[in-house]
């Protein structure tokens, strides 16, 4: 009888033990998801409301317009033109203007300088400080650094008017629009 009441107790403690072994690994795999899971979500976006996550000369006009972009980004190519034509218009009415690169200054420099867009100024920095993570982005920022706009990626037109509207500009004459497609 003993052996018996002894491989009970036995048989008790082993269940026991699998229990705990399988509690404490469901505990440790949700841990791990989720920390993992975490680190592989979209990271938040750029949102109005937002401090930009640079330094910026914020006091330099009222609105300041701040072109994200890349040397290697094909829509920002594409959409040189209105950039030609807002950044010319914000000039006109002392607006400022920033573009920020991922890349070196003086590749953006020369990006900017072949693609005719003459911004106020260039800043080198990774868009994930912005909390942006495609280009083109263009963000409409206010004199204490604060994000009252913000438009992503290649604008339609309807985009572009919006643009113009939000700067308080004229939108380019139809001459203009032509040379800037």
């Amino acid at each position: 009888m003993t052996n018996t009441k002894t491989a009970q107790v036995a048989r008790k403690i082993e269940v026991a033990a699998n229990i705990g072994i399988v509690v404490v690994a469901l505990f440790a795999v949700t841990i791990f998801a989720t920390r993992y899971l975490k680190k592989r979500s979209t990271p938040r976006q750029i949102q109005v409301g937002d401090q930009l996550g640079i330094k910026g000369d914020w006091k330099a006009g009222d609105k300041t317009l701040v072109f994200a972009l890349s040397t290697t980004c094909h829509f920002c190519t594409e959409s040189a033109g209105f950039y030609r034509q807002v950044v010319r218009r914000c000039a006109e009415k002392h607006i400022h203007t920033l573009a920020v690169f991922p890349q070196s200054v003086a590749q953006a420099g020369e990006y900017l300088k072949a693609e005719g867009v003459q911004v106020n100024e260039v800043v080198q920095a990774p868009l994930s400080e912005l909390q942006i993570d495609g280009t083109p982005t263009l963000l409409l920022i206010d004199d204490k650094g604060i994000v009252k706009n913000v438009w992503l990626g290649k604008l339609h037109e309807n985009a572009e008017e919006d643009v113009y509207l939000k700067l308080s500009l004229s939108r380019a004459l139809s001459g203009d629009l032509q040379a800037a497609r």
